[in-house]
């Protein structure tokens, strides 16, 4: 009967711990949408992190931690234009976690992309995906979808 009892506050606690983990979302995100010009607009996405994480930036060397994305979803209203950038740059540092030097963020990140308008009104769509880590663990890449309309 105590093995019985003891199994059950195992499972109950190891159980307790996955869905703590499952519920985690240290990053929260944001998205705005700026006119550039008649033709051109700039999709922007805001990150704030929790104390204690850190995200990684857009590029990070190979075998690294999986990279922060702006991820635009095709269709004939838009066209991406150049590449996304990092306007509030990462820091780079040794992480001991993935044994390298890598770009992250910590507190806040913004990455922005330009679009070209090729018709109005113009639905942009996309979602970032990205990975964070404490001093204790990762969590794996997630994705947070966002869609805009441009008229």
């Amino acid at each position: 009967m105590k093995k019985i009892i003891l199994f059950f506050i195992v499972l109950l606690i190891t159980g307790t711990t996955v869905v703590k983990s499952q519920t985690q979302q240290p990053v929260k995100w944001t998205f705005e949408i700026k006119e550039i010009n008649r033709y051109e607009v700039k999709v922007i996405a805001h990150a704030t992190i929790d104390e204690g994480w850190k995200m990684y930036g857009i590029t990070v060397p190979e075998d690294g931690p999986f990279p922060t994305n702006l991820v635009l979803e095709p269709n004939d209203t838009f066209r991406p234009v150049k590449k996304t950038v990092e306007d509030i740059k990462p820091v780079v540092k040794y992480d001991d976690v993935f044994d390298m030097e890598v770009p992250y963020f910590k507190k806040k990140a913004t990455i922005s992309h330009n679009v070209r308008i090729l018709k109005r009104p113009a639905t942009i769509k996309g979602y970032v995906e990205f990975m964070t880590c404490n001093d204790e663990s990762c969590l794996p890449p997630d994705e947070v979808e966002f869609s805009f309309e441009v008229k």
